[in-house]
């Protein structure tokens, strides 16, 4: 009698791939048992957020020394040692005289259309697996036709899978599963094999529920143990197999150190390259995607021609594809349409390449393009959701979220029973704000595979959110954890109306757009869960992100979990909200420099000296973006400061725009790019320049900028170098220092300059051990003047007036408010600046404003206590009781033990008329 679950050969369209668990049964029968760990489901875990793990170097390592003392073995035949170096990835040229051998070889490095993957001398089954690579599915049948290994029945199985024909793909599914019962299957690799096949059939077979789909999952793990301990602890396929297993429930660390001993097993396994190639770019590490594309290549091109030439030209569509994937993560489809069709030019039925240009075709807004690329890969593999999930994924990450529906729903109805569509619809909904829906997507998935950490994640995630309480205007949802938070949350309303006005409004650089519908802003406790939130996003944010009508921030408070601390949380969504205002003018359809720019322009700030300091950087050096790198440079930076360059000179481009061709060119630039025109279209129609002539003429405006940030000298003022080599101090093999004397002449001659004041002001600090004296105001105030972006003269300034020891100073508190005003409107992460103004107010008697910098100082820190009593102090001082009332509560929430606070309620309670 069969036990439920178990394999029974009269039920063929029953629970899942029942005989997978025969098979673990099997194999725990034979002695062997399964490392439960490696294979725990998720909700017995911590959550994890994917990208958090970090990958193995992509370094190739030394050959495993057991493998080396088995290939050099005395008692092996010539031929047994060649196969032995084959398989293990250290053969050379003269191992592979004949088409077997060298056709081995060719799979191994990815040399998919080597010459000898085709001449009949080769084995059958290794002419069959390169036509199965190359999409070539019906003559990958006909060579495989008769063939009763384990590794053609899972070929003919993927085949079959693909070209839509489910029952003949299950037969021969429940034959691995007979084999295997029957024990015929007896070395590693032909193991290896009937785990892929089987791996690939639980599709076939719509699970009862997530049990037995976990049972499966088990099972596999088990063959591939089994394979391992049992069969060949060498053998570099089961590492590899197991990474595949491991990578698909989004397990990035074991999945790498499973790749790690896979390619100490053979160097040169162009598949386990592939596979960590797209680990990287999954994970954002662009940099190690660009090394592992190029070792692919380097291995597909060190396979001699029969004429003994090398083949370094040849194309490696394990890297293209490598490449394909990491230029639309990176929001160039252009780029990953060249990559594309560097693979389909040689093999033009590739089924992931033709997935992946569809993707590309989708990204560029080309959707006739996309779908008929579609067709097109329907008609070859008609049972394959592969090209219909691809372009989902790429519109999710695009943000062009009904159209992404449109496609992963539609993969969800091809292949019912494969987890990664329903992932991906589930993950894009909860992006959307759709929680419900994004719910029941990812219950689905979690069923058909309970072991991927992310669907996992997402569905705590889900069930943390639905729990959390909600505050309504009428632009907007806040919602957050009961508790603490809520004092934040409540408090958030009145500002974001005022932020919504702002931004949708019409003034410069106003969109003059409204949303549909209100924007949902989650207020997240801590880091680990903003992590989770934003999981699987093309851009990640330290502290908030928008998906659109999502926008999510981590709680602006230090303490272990958090790693903003405080934060100027209005600032910061004011930048996200724009996004979401942008986005839906231009149907998500920009350049992702534009979105960046019109975000920073409309957080009303004045520029952060540091990105002044890389923008003079960029113009000395000419080393400014074009508008293709600009683009790249956000997800792909080469220089450490390319990032913050791109987010500054973007913000500097799109002022420049408004200021020479008027504030609403932004917006009728937004315009054409919602009908998917691209910038090099719309500049002319809308500016009536090129991209390159505004360039050009951007950077002559740029220059005069520079002048009056005093980060460049006027006309006819010498540059510090010029001076010293005036000086004679700028020669010879170690040049001097300037000294007071020579800075103190070079003022005397230009006593504006503006990099002869700082070096002064360093010079004297230097003397007096870092603090500023008295006698230096003077100093400081030219040396504010000549340079108004740096905040040092304005710090040192503040630091005398607020200290007593500026005797010049007839009030040092109103003193110390120009200073301060200046410093706390470019201040993001303290509310020092914004307490002191209030102070200082205070004193003067100016209680509005005292108010005004009060309130600030608790945006700025909304979770410490400090700002919150002076803030309260305040208010009691303007009898404004309500006010004062909010934040003694807050306190209450914020230090529930300690028992002043409600003593002050209690008092302030008793104050109110």
């Amino acid at each position: 009698m069969n036990k439920p679950g178990c394999f029974d050969s009269r039920r063929r369209n029953g629970r899942s791939a029942r005989a997978l668990v025969a098979a673990a049964v099997l194999f725990a029968s034979a002695g062997w048992a399964v490392d439960a760990d490696a294979i725990a489901p998720p909700k017995e875990r911590q959550i994890v957020a994917p990208g958090d793990e970090q990958a193995d170097e992509s370094k190739r390592p030394e050959l495993d020394p057991a493998a080396k003392a088995l290939i050099d073995a005395e008692y092996l035949t010539p031929a047994e040692r060649t196969a032995l170096r084959i398989k293990h990835g250290v053969f050379e040229a003269a191992d592979l005289t004949l088409p077997t051998d060298r056709a081995r070889a060719a799979l191994v490095i990815g040399a998919w259309d080597d010459p000898s993957l085709s001449d009949p001398a080769a084995d059958a089954e290794d002419r069959g697996e390169a036509l199965v690579l190359r999409g070539e599915l019906p003559d990958a049948l006909k060579i495989l036709d008769g063939l009763t290994t384990a590794r053609a029945r899972s070929l003919r199985l993927e085949s079959l899978v693909m070209l839509g024909r489910p029952d003949a793909a299950r037969a021969e599914a429940e034959a691995i599963l007979e084999m295997l019962r029957k024990g015929e299957v007896k070395d590693a690799p032909g193991l290896v094999w009937a785990a892929r096949g089987l791996s690939l059939a639980t599709g076939l077979y719509p699970p009862a529920d997530a049990e037995s789909r976990s049972a499966d999952f088990k099972s596999l793990m088990s063959v591939l143990f089994s394979a391992r301990e049992e069969r060949d602890k060498l053998d570099p396929g089961v590492p590899l197999a197991e990474a595949r297993l491991l990578w698909d429930k989004d397990n990035p660390a074991q999945a790498a150190e499973a790749m790690q001993s896979a390619l100490t097993l053979n160097p040169k396994s162009a598949a386990a390259y592939a596979l960590l190639g797209e680990m990287a770019v999954a994970q954002f590490d662009f940099d190690r995607a660009e090394v592992l594309a190029k070792e692919l290549r380097e291995l597909r091109g060190s396979l001699a021609d029969s004429s003994g030439a090398d083949s370094a030209g040849a194309v490696s569509p394990l890297a293209e594809m490598v490449v394909a994937r990491m230029r639309l993560r990176q929001r160039d489809p252009e780029g990953a349409l060249k990559a594309t069709d560097r693979v389909l030019s040689i093999f033009p039925k590739q089924p992931e390449a033709l997935a992946l240009r569809a993707s590309a075709l989708g990204a560029m807004y080309d959707a006739a393009g996309c779908d008929a690329q579609l067709a097109a890969f329907d008609v070859l593999f008609p049972g394959s959701a592969l090209g219909l999930t691809r372009v989902g994924q790429t519109l999710s990450e695009a943000r062009q979220y009904d159209l992404a529906e449109k496609y992963l729903t539609a993969a969800t109805v091809r292949e019912p029973g494969i987890s990664q569509s329903w992932s991906e619809l589930g993950l894009m909904l909860l992006q959307s704000g759709k929680d419900i829906p994004a719910r029941d997507a990812l219950r689905k998935a979690n069923t058909l595979d309970p072991f991927n950490i992310r669907v996992d994640n997402s569905l705590k995630l889900i069930s943390e959110l639905l729990s959390y309480k909600t505050f309504e205007s009428d632009h907007f949802i806040v919602r957050c954890r009961p508790g603490v938070d809520e004092v934040l949350a409540g408090e958030m309303l009145g500002p974001l109306e005022k932020i919504y006005a702002r931004v949708t409004g019409n003034a410069p650089g106003g969109m003059d757009h409204e949303p549909p519908g209100k924007t949902l802003i989650e207020l997240l406790p801590d880091h680990q869960w903003f992590s989770v939130r934003i999981t699987g996003m093309p851009q990640l944010h330290t502290i908030a992100a928008s998906t659109g009508p999502v926008i999510a921030m981590e709680a602006p408070r230090a303490g272990p979990g958090h790693k903003a601390g405080a934060y100027d949380w209005a600032r910061v969504i004011q930048h996200e909200f724009t996004h979401t205002v942008s986005l839906s003018r231009a149907k998500n359809r920009m350049p992702h420099w534009f979105t960046e720019a019109a975000a920073v322009y409309l957080e009303d700030s004045p520029r952060d000296y540091s990105a002044c300091q890389i923008l003079a950087r960029a113009m000395a050096t000419d080393t400014l973006f074009d508008f293709d790198k600009i683009n790249i440079s956000f997800v792909r930076p080469e220089k450490p400061t390319d990032r913050s360059q791109a987010y500054a000179q973007g913000a500097w481009m799109y002022e420049y725009m408004i200021e020479a061709f008027g504030p609403r060119k932004p917006l009728e630039l937004l315009d054409l790019y919602a009908k998917g025109q691209t910038e090099a279209q719309a500049f002319p129609t809308v500016l009536g320049v090129s991209r390159e002539e505004f360039l050009t003429r951007f950077k002559a405006w740029g220059a005069e900028q520079l002048v009056a940030w005093g980060m460049r000298p006027k006309a006819g003022q010498p540059t510090i170098d010029e001076l010293m080599s005036a000086s004679g101090a700028a020669g010879g093999d170690e040049p001097q220092e300037p000294t007071k004397e020579m800075v103190s002449g070079w003022l005397e001659q230009y006593p504006d300059h503006p990099q002869a004041l700082s070096l002064m002001v360093a010079l004297e600090l230097r003397d007096h051990q870092g603090s500023p004296t008295p006698e230096m105001v003077p100093l400081l105030q030219r040396a504010a003047a000549a340079r108004p972006v740096d905040p040092l003269p304005r710090k040192l300034l503040a630091d005398l007036s607020l200290s007593g020891k500026n005797e010049k100073a007839a009030d040092a508190s109103a003193a110390s408010i120009e200073y301060l005003g200046w410093l706390d409107a470019r201040e993001q992460y303290t509310a020092v600046y914004a307490a002191e103004l209030a102070r200082a107010y205070a004193a003067s008697g100016d209680w509005d404003k005292a108010e005004e910098k009060a309130e600030r100082a608790t945006r700025v820190a909304p979770y410490e206590p400090g700002p919150r009593e002076l803030a309260a102090s305040v208010a009691i001082k303007r009898k404004d009781y309500a006010t004062a009332e909010r934040h003694i509560r807050a306190l209450i929430a914020l230090e529930p033990d300690r028992a002043v606070h409600q003593k002050r309620l209690e008092a302030l309670l008793k104050m109110k008329p």
